[in-house]
């Protein structure tokens, strides 16, 4: 949401439901993309965390872990990122 119009776009999208029933949803798009970068390690874990509590396929979960992390230097962010886990 931070970047739209300037490398993100919003796009509709059709997806499935538990219980197979289809609805629409937007997701953001990448409009420029910088291969080189890579995610935070807490970004990541919010993915993953995610994909879990809504028991995406164990296939999916694998396929997030395998992407490669960095270490986020903004102590203060990596603070407040992981905090609403323990809440």
């Amino acid at each position: 949401m931070e970047g739209l119009g300037n490398g993100y776009e919003t796009k509709e999208v059709e997806i499935a439901t538990s219980s197979n029933e289809a609805i629409s949803a937007f997701t953001y798009i990448a409009t420029k993309i910088n291969k080189g970068l890579k995610p935070f390690h807490w970004y990541k874990h919010h993915v993953v965390y995610g994909a879990r509590e809504n028991n995406f396929p164990a296939e999916y979960i694998e396929s997030i872990l395998s992407i490669e992390s960095i270490d986020d230097h903004d102590h203060v962010r990596v603070e407040r990122e992981l905090s609403i886990y323990s809440k």
